[in-house]
């Protein structure tokens, strides 16, 4: 078994990793002016429509393209063509003056934005209302609240996992863990922003998912040092967590490929409304992955030296 010095170069791969998170978020905030824009957090209208079968998908959006109009379209039943069409706030202007140039004899007077939207899908599909199946305005204090709560359960499940590993196991590895999570998440989030993905209640799931998968790669890895790290207190702890990486690296790597053959037949296969799901849950696999050896072991290393010298 080859031992190999994984924490030879812990400064650099904590700066590296401090990087690209520092520039992620500011070309999120400095580019973009933030996150995307999604209905799910920062609201706008959502309908369902069952369309004529000559209409497809690419007709709808390249509608709203011409149109400048921000849309999600989403086929929900392929045999009945019903598409979710969601509608984001800042088309709401756009919105009024192609309503505005409907003729007078086929339109009906209106002061919602829902409502004139309809209109207008109406108007150029030919639509009867019976084949508007619903129509809602979901408004920006209901994104407001769907933020809260996702903010609270990521830190929620954080806290527990922090209690948890710390009856479990030692401090050091339990804070190693947490620090380590904190970076899977905000390098995630980093890349969401980076490519201005839409935030919605899927992505919330995949960061989710994302820390249990983390978590329970970095329990094993700190499970084999504190095995290794008995009886061997004249060991460097460097040492240790180096034969021990080692020792659970197949176990690491045979794990990611299954769980990334998972997604990626998500990717392939699945439908297109599970990309940005996907997608982000395969980065996270990855970030987690990589954090296990180089961020979340190197920690404990740096926080065992730091109590040492202190009680020296």
């Amino acid at each position: 078994m080859y031992n190999i010095n994984f924490t030879k170069y812990k400064y650099f791969t904590l700066s590296f990793s401090l990087f690209l998170i520092i520039a992620g978020f500011v070309v999120t905030f400095v580019k973009y002016g933030g996150f995307a824009h999604s209905l799910d957090f920062n609201g706008g209208l959502r309908t369902v429509v069952e369309l004529p079968a000559d209409k497809t998908r690419n007709d709808l959006e390249g509608y709203f393209q011409s149109k400048n109009i921000e849309a999600v379209v989403i086929l929900l039943e392929k045999d009945k063509n019903i598409y979710q069409l969601d509608i984001g706030l800042g088309s709401l202007d756009t919105i009024e003056s192609l309503y505005n140039e409907i003729p007078e004899v086929n339109r009906e007077s209106s002061t919602s934005a829902i409502d004139r939207f309809v209109q207008l899908l109406r108007y150029e599909y030919k639509l009867p209302k019976e084949k508007v199946l619903s129509a809602d305005q979901v408004g920006a204090v209901v994104g407001g609240e769907l933020t809260e709560v996702g903010i609270t359960l990521l830190l929620t499940t954080l806290a527990i996992i922090l209690l948890y590993l710390s009856i479990r196991s030692q401090f050091k590895f339990a804070l190693a863990s947490a620090i380590a999570l904190v970076h899977d998440i905000l390098m995630t989030l980093a890349l969401i922003g980076f490519l201005q993905i839409k935030p919605s209640v899927p992505i919330i799931a995949a960061l989710l998912t994302l820390l249990g998968y983390s978590i329970n790669d970095k329990i094993v890895v700190f499970d084999r040092i504190r095995e290794n790290s008995h009886g061997k207190d004249n060991l460097a702890f460097s040492n240790i967590i180096n034969v021990s990486i080692s020792q659970t690296l197949g176990r690491t790597i045979n794990t990611s490929f299954t769980t990334m053959i998972s997604v990626v037949a998500i990717i392939v296969g699945g439908a297109v409304e599970l990309y940005d799901f996907a997608f982000v849950l395969l980065f996270g696999v990855l970030v987690g992955t990589y954090s296990s050896i180089y961020i979340a072991a190197p920690i404990s290393e740096i926080y065992d030296l730091i109590r040492k010298k202190r009680f020296v």
